[in-house]
């Protein structure tokens, strides 16, 4: 794991650990919480970080990253006069913390995409990005690329009846011609617990999942694995500038790792034959 990895996975930690401090009362590491300098990524951004500040996704980083620490602060403020119902707000699936902490996931991906991209660097974190597999590997190698879709005004019921019809657990969402997000089971049951009703009859552009994350066919495979699994997340959209271009699962991507590994073993056979070993 890098720098960027290990941010995007405790920064989603820190998201549980507010949520039980106000839902159970568990405390949370209160200076690393409310203290952006405090954590690893604030230590990295002031000190070996500092070198990249050059870059406009550097600094989308320090931005993102002091704002989801001062939400995070008025979170454990509410909790400790337990104003229960504004913490909650802001932790709730589409509140302020989650959408900073999506804003912060979003730059860290940038960033490392960024550094990879960039010549004449030797720093070993860009070697070891530059080296993986991407997610246009995966999209090249999908059997069915289409993407599923549905108009905003379209209910629960009919989309969830699309996703079984072609057995799929996603479903592309848009409102004239503009890409909403996604629909997905994980999403429709978080508004199922939050209006404590039933939502089959409510238009899809209202469940849109709010903890999805967009990547780039540039990240790299193993970026989409943190995310997924600090995420809870089956399914990533996949975005190329502002548009679109196609949905991974969790399993494309155990498929295609599945794939290459079987591949270099079979090409390790070869080397081996060939060799009369």
């Amino acid at each position: 794991m890098n720098i960027f990895d290990d941010a995007i996975e405790m920064h989603v930690q820190w998201k549980t650990a507010l949520k039980k401090y106000i839902e159970e009362g568990i405390p949370p590491d209160i200076k690393k919480a409310v203290d952006s300098h405090a954590c690893d990524l604030g230590k990295w951004i002031d000190k070996e970080g500092s070198r990249y500040n050059h870059l406009s996704s550097f600094e989308a980083i320090c931005m993102a990253h002091e704002q989801f620490h001062r939400i995070a602060a008025e979170v454990i403020a509410h909790g400790d006069t337990n104003d229960k119902m504004n913490a909650k707000l802001l932790i709730a699936t589409d509140g302020a913390l989650s959408q900073s902490s999506n804003k912060l996931i979003k730059a860290l991906m940038d960033c490392s995409r960024e550094l990879a991209n960039s010549k004449g660097l030797v720093n070993p974190l860009v070697i070891s990005i530059k080296s993986r597999l991407k997610v246009k590997d995966i999209l090249k190698n999908k059997e069915n690329p289409n993407i599923l879709s549905t108009d905003g005004q379209t209910t629960a019921r009919d989309a969830i009846k699309m996703m079984v019809d072609n057995n799929i657990g996603s479903i592309a969402v848009y409102q004239d011609n503009k890409f909403l997000g996604i629909f997905t089971e994980r999403g429709y049951m978080q508004q199922l617990v939050l209006r404590n009703e039933s939502c089959l009859e409510a238009p899809v552009s209202e469940m849109i999942d709010a903890n999805t994350i967009y990547v780039d066919p540039d990240d790299s495979i193993e970026q989409c694995m943190v995310l997924m699994t600090s995420m809870h997340a089956r399914h990533l959209p996949v975005m190329d500038q502002d548009k679109l271009i196609g949905m991974i699962s969790i399993g494309d991507i155990v498929k295609k790792m599945m794939s290459d590994y079987s591949n270099k073993i079979s090409q390790l056979e070869d080397y081996i034959h060939s060799y009369g070993v």
